[in-house]
């Protein structure tokens, strides 16, 4: 019995020398790596992401908001001047105009109510004008009417669209002016300046010496310029 009692213990420290030498190498597992283990069902956190406890956290970029006063319905433009110059239906007593590119599009999308921004280039003065009055015509024109808030009923805008053509008169704090365009390119003009104008050719065609020939094909002049 003494005999199996060493052998035992022999065996014992063999075996425990043999398992500290071959058993994996476990490191300890410190309080951080507790809190990067994920636990089933949270979300881990990413950088730069911010909790309440004030670390980095990441801002939404504002949104700019549009109102409905801030449409743009046109705005100057050369290429409006060279087509429009290029197709021959500029007025002969045009003077002191500005060409523009208009959105056809959202002047037929106004109903009653609806707001727009309206301002001449060169002329001080953006004024919010709201739709106060939408007609159908039986020809398939339309016309918008428009008031601004705040003004006297002297001012207001009123727009006619045809199916190619927009003619409006615009009654600004600033002046009146009549508006044409052809598509999406259109001229701008005050009425001052166009009669002025008209004046001026006129009494130059009265005179003696000037041309009385014809100008002008009858064909290239529609007699209803929406069609």
């Amino acid at each position: 019995m003494r005999k199996v009692i060493p052998a035992i213990a022999v065996l014992a420290i063999g075996g425990y020398l043999a398992w500290t030498k071959f058993k994996p190498d476990v490191q300890p597992v410190t309080a951080a790596d507790e809190k990067s283990v994920p636990v089933k069902g949270e979300v881990p956190p990413q950088a730069g992401l911010v909790d309440s406890a004030g670390e980095d956290s990441i801002t939404a970029e504002p949104v700019e908001v549009v109102g409905e006063g801030e449409k743009i319905l046109w705005a100057e433009s050369q290429l409006a001047k060279e087509v429009l110059h290029e197709n021959g239906r500029l007025p002969v007593d045009l003077n002191g105009e500005t060409y523009l590119e208009i959105d056809v599009e959202l002047l037929n999308s106004l109903t009653v109510g609806d707001y727009l921004d309206i301002s001449i280039p060169g002329v001080e003065g953006i004024h919010s004008a709201q739709v106060g009055a939408v007609e159908e015509h039986a020809s398939g024109n339309k016309s918008l009417q428009m008031n601004f808030p705040g003004l006297t009923r002297l001012h207001g805008a009123t727009f006619t669209l045809g199916r190619n053509a927009v003619y409006a008169q615009l009654n600004l704090p600033s002046g009146s002016y009549s508006l044409e365009a052809q598509g999406g390119y259109a001229w701008v003009a005050p009425n001052g300046a166009l009669i002025q104008n008209h004046v001026e050719k006129h009494d130059a065609d009265l005179s003696s010496d000037a041309s009385r020939e014809k100008t002008w094909k009858d064909e290239d002049v529609p007699l209803n310029d929406f069609d």
